[in-house]
């Protein structure tokens, strides 16, 4: 009786699903941080264009992460770090 041929375990692709999960996961943070604080500089200072401002860059810098895989979490790292400053000099 012939048997089918078993697959050799794939370690090596069931790595490579885990390290894109891992790099999404990072990108969807920041994009989620971003938001918050964006949020907040819309609802504590009552700038809601730089509140939609922010959400737009942050939307942007999740997009060029995910498209790059050089970048990955640092485009959205900026923009959390431009948020948390307007943030801090919007409420003094």
């Amino acid at each position: 009786m012939i048997q089918p041929e078993r697959k050799s375990l794939d370690f090596a692709e069931h790595r490579q699903a885990y390290d894109g999960f891992k790099r999404l996961t990072l990108i969807v943070i920041f994009l989620l941080l971003s938001h918050l604080v964006a949020l907040a500089v819309g609802g504590v200072a009552h700038l809601w264009v730089l509140a939609c401002l922010e959400l737009g860059l942050s939307i942007l810098a999740a997009v060029i992460g995910a498209a790059v895989p050089g970048l990955d979490w640092k485009p959205g790292a900026a923009v959390l770090a431009f948020c948390l400053l307007t943030l801090a000099i919007a409420t003094g």
